[in-house]
């Protein structure tokens, strides 16, 4: 028998033999001194109940001890104990990796997460140098900044030449994959100073960099920033950063690559949201708060412990005890600090429930590593049990928060039931977590399967979370319920049907691009789904999904795409809602060809710097319409109304009140081709003329130009996809490519351009674009023209004549009210839908909701009964294939539809060869059912 089946059996056993035990009334999670701790034995009886339960089989010489009142031996009995202990399974940490950590945190230097990554520490003396660093990781990684901060807290000031001086600046020397050199000087370098907050030194020859005093900074603070434009070079395989400095004694100068643009005129250190901070040499060390200018993330992430893992797994390859005693130091400063009693919250709840959660995971798999470590001591054992025993306490009791929050608080409670059966409320904890965890998945998911957090980056993780809890709890003996897997299983799926053909995100809500393919890959495993398994393995293996496109209509989400490979094309549209949403109703994200062509601009940071306000609060920052200059209010109504799935399109209705003074109404036409025709209807409550903005954003990559004429918006990316975004009625609208910002990920922000189409009217008025991608350069034939609808006018029905290049011409039919018959062109047709494309190779006809179709009085479709969808393609070599809902095979004139193909060889029916009849031009072959 293994130690390991050994010890969990011993827990099993004592999980039914704790409740037997009788104690007196022990502490709550406020404080707990060394006697609430161990407890008070006196005259034969529990004074004060411990929170240990001492029947546990190793912990009778600890409970001696306590019973003898030396609290000293029982701690220094406690360590033994733990350090004799079996391994156990305690969990994974949060992060294992985290530049400069083992260098910086033990000095108390801390970083945001990605926000500034640090690369190496340079030198410079009263002698003027130039100093040369490999930058290769941080341009590479798509970092094309950097930042200079001192390392040490000392009356040395660095002084580096700037790009103003003739001489001496800043060089970034680039070596281009295809072997040449090219050489670069900032676009924009300056310095922030803490004692003159609101003053600019972009202008100056010398940037300075100065640190000293105590807490994270002081009037004496000066930090450097850089920036180099490296907009239209190809692949950089090697990059390297000189400086030419001195300063007035040695001085230590930290150099990070930084993902933030600037202008140098402008920036402050009171502008500037600054991601990293130095308490080295403070004797007081981290004081666990926000300092002043930092973004809120900075309260969140430092209490958390992101930096555990990869001191504790440093300690663990290298047995250098200078990892450990800096991983307990910063431990035990925290429980000193931090860990007080709060009179909100109680003591172990700082800053919330959900950094304690967090902390608890990193505590507990720091522990398993450093509980055998040297510099251990018997007291800063007790305080660190002390502190993972009062965050139990403090998650068994709070359910706080969004979804994700609760999940990872019952998360970090389980661990800790499971890692310290030894302590007496261990049973009730695990009964808790795993009661809680199965409640919270229903609670925080629609009734389609679709997650409550409007973001796509924390349903990954939430789904991500239970396949690793689920795991954990297999290994314990302990499994989901039937219904519960059956919960995952939907959630799964609409993570499935949001990812791009690409096998990434597609970045809603606060997110950033992630791969979601591993997760996917381990649901399906977990749950035996081998759909799951196709898409998170590219296809390796597993079962492709049967369905392309998906509708979640509680959710509010809906996805079309032509199929699961990467040059598939995807659409998706939204109208949801919920914690880490932005004001993006009726959002559209768009894809085809390898890549986002329409993408959510991302999210940069949660400070409150204009770009990251821009990015996560306004309507103009995303692919929708914009109403008055006002961000939309994501209380007010909204749905996806309909979606009408066929093989070969898709049409998705939607509508929304969130853009205040008018309702707006979207309708999406998406062929499986690679062709998106978007029709938008403005309904204002009154009379008054509205200002209405219709934004198609673009990555920082695309270079777009807007075409004079007809006011198309193209993208001229130098490989792969690109995309045309044309407008009808081009002489009644403002068009112009405007400057916004794109965050390619957290931290990191980019200028990039997007096409603004906007007009002012009064009453009802519409918008209709097409959105036409390319693989390739994108076609400047592309053209689009309105057809008049007889009298009747564009927010009751709309016709466009579309010129597509090589892919032929078509035209394109959109009723907003019931069905009636109406003229357009050379079409007459009595439906709500109609697309109908000539071309060289083939032609095409899409209709819904409609019996007849005419061109020049000669009909092309017509059917006895309504037709829900119906898709005809026509083949150069006379295969006709006809898709749709509700039909069957029927060659009968009297109730089969009939189809104008002349030329027809063979006839496909929603996959199937079937027979059909020929009367002149017409086809019979298929019935509406």
């Amino acid at each position: 028998m293994s130690l390991n089946r050994s010890w969990t059996r011993t827990f099993a056993a004592l999980t039914l033999a704790a409740p037997l035990l009788v104690l007196g009334p022990q502490a709550t999670a406020d404080s707990l001194s060394d006697v609430e701790f161990f407890g008070r034995w006196s005259d034969g009886a529990w004074e004060v109940g411990p929170r240990f339960s001492y029947a546990h089989a190793g912990l009778e010489r600890v409970q001696s001890a306590v019973k003898a009142g030396d609290y000293a031996l029982a701690k220094r009995r406690l360590l033994d104990y733990y350090r004799a202990r079996p391994a156990a399974s305690a969990g994974r940490f949060s992060h294992t990796a985290w530049p400069g950590v083992l260098e910086l945190t033990p000095d108390h230097i801390w970083t945001l997460d990605s926000g500034e990554v640090y690369l190496k520490t340079l030198t410079v003396g009263p002698e003027e140098s130039t100093v040369t660093a490999d930058v290769t990781s941080s341009v590479t990684g798509g970092r094309t900044g950097f930042f200079l901060m001192s390392r040490y807290k000392d009356p040395a000031i660095a002084r580096f030449d700037s790009g103003e001086k003739s001489s001496g600046k800043p060089t970034l020397r680039l070596t281009l994959a295809d072997g040449s050199v090219k050489t670069l000087h900032p676009s924009h370098d300056t310095y922030i100073w803490a004692g003159h907050p609101g003053t600019e030194y972009g202008d100056k020859y010398v940037m300075q960099v100065s640190d000293q005093g105590t807490g994270p900074f002081s009037a004496a603070t000066r930090k450097a920033y850089l920036q180099f434009d490296l907009a239209g070079l190809p692949k950089v395989t090697k990059a390297e950063l000189s400086l030419t400095g001195s300063a007035n004694a040695k001085k230590d100068v930290m150099l990070y690559g930084n993902g933030d643009t600037f202008t140098e005129d402008s920036r402050t250190w009171s502008n500037t949201v600054q991601y990293t901070y130095s308490w080295q040499g403070d004797p007081g060390g981290f004081d666990w708060k926000q300092p002043a200018g930092a973004d809120k993330e900075y309260l969140v992430q430092l209490p958390r412990f992101f930096f555990a893992g990869p001191l504790a797994v440093a300690y663990q390859e290298t047995g250098d005890e200078k990892h450990a005693r800096a991983l307990i130091d910063l431990m035990t400063d925290f429980v000193n600090d931090a860990d007080a009693y709060d009179p909100d919250e109680g003591a172990g709840s700082y800053p919330n429930s959900l950094s304690v959660a967090r902390r608890v995971q990193n505590w507990i798999a720091a522990y398993e590593i450093l509980r055998k470590s040297p510099s251990l001591t018997p007291e800063a054992n007790t305080e660190i049990l002390k502190a993972l025993n009062r965050s139990g306490v403090h998650l068994e009791e709070s359910v706080q928060g969004a979804p994700n929050w609760k999940q990872t608080q019952k998360v970090a409670l389980l661990h800790t039931a499971v890692y310290f059966p030894e302590f007496f409320r261990a049973p009730k904890w695990r009964a808790n977590a795993v009661s809680s965890l199965e409640g919270q998945l229903h609670d925080s998911t629609y009734p389609d399967g679709g997650y409550w957090e409007a973001t796509d980056g924390y349903a990954r993780s939430y789904a991500s979370q239970y396949v690793d809890i689920a795991l954990f709890m297999r290994e314990h003996g302990i499994e989901f319920s039937t219904t519960t897997k059956a919960k995952l299983r939907k959630l799964a799926r609409f993570l499935m049907d949001q990812t791009f053909p690409n096998g990434y995100g597609p970045v809603y809500g606060d997110s950033e691009p992630k791969d979601v393919r591993s997760t996917l890959r381990r649901l399906g495993e977990l749950l035996g789904d081998e759909e799951l398994i196709h898409v998170g393995t590219s296809g390796a293996s597993g079962q492709e999904p049967a369905h392309t496109s998906s509708l979640y209509p509680d959710t509010r989400v809906a996805v079309s795409r032509s199929g699961w490979a990467p040059e598939d094309s995807y659409l998706r549209l939204n109208a949801d809602r919920g914690s880490h949403s932005h004001a993006d109703e009726m959002g559209i994200t768009a894809y085809a060809y390898g890549r986002p062509l329409l993408p959510d601009m991302g999210t940069f940071n949660y400070s409150s710097d204009p770009r990251a306000q821009w990015l996560r609060k306004s309507t103009e920052a995303h692919n929708t319409i914009e109403i008055d200059n006002r961000a939309q209010d994501s209380t007010a109504a909204g749905a996806i109304t309909h979606m009408v799935a066929n093989p070969a399109f898709d049409l998705i209705g939607a509508h929304t009140e969130a853009s205040q003074g008018a309702l707006h109404e979207r309708s999406v036409l998406s062929l499986s081709s690679g062709l998106w025709v978007v029709s938008d209807r403005l309904r204002p409550a009154d009379d008054a003329a509205h200002r209405y903005e219709q934004n198609w954003h673009f990555s920082s990559e695309a270079s777009p130009s807007l075409r004079s004429g007809q006011k198309a918006a193209t993208t001229a990316f130098g490989d792969g996809g690109n995309i045309s975004v044309v407008p009808a009625d081009p002489g009644k609208l403002s068009a112009s490519l405007r400057d916004g910002s794109y965050a390619p990920a957290m931290y990191r922000v980019e200028d990039a351009e997007y096409a603004s189409y906007v007009k002012t009217a009064a009453g009802r008025t519409t918008f209709d674009t097409l959105l036409l991608p390319s693989r390739g350069a994108a076609d400047p034939s592309v053209a689009v023209e309105r057809i008049p609808v007889g009298s009747t006018p564009t927010h009751q029905a709309t016709a466009l004549g579309l010129r597509l290049g090589e892919r032929g011409d078509a035209v394109y039919y959109k009723s907003w009210t019931t069905r009636a018959s109406r003229s357009f062109g050379s079409y007459t047709f009595d439906g709500k839908l109609l697309y109908a494309r000539t071309g060289a190779a083939s032609q095409s006809i899409v209709m819904v909701d409609g019996t007849s179709i005419e061109l020049d009085g000669a009909i092309l479709v017509t059917s006895p009964e309504p037709v829900k969808d119906l898709a005809v393609e026509v083949g150069a070599d006379g295969t006709v294939r006809i898709d749709g809902s509700g039909l069957t095979a029927s060659a009968d004139p009297a109730q089969a539809i009939a189809i104008a193909a002349p030329d027809a060889a063979k006839v496909v029916l929603n996959g199937t060869p079937v027979p059909f009849h020929r009367d002149g031009r017409l086809i019979y072959a298929a019935a509406a059912r």
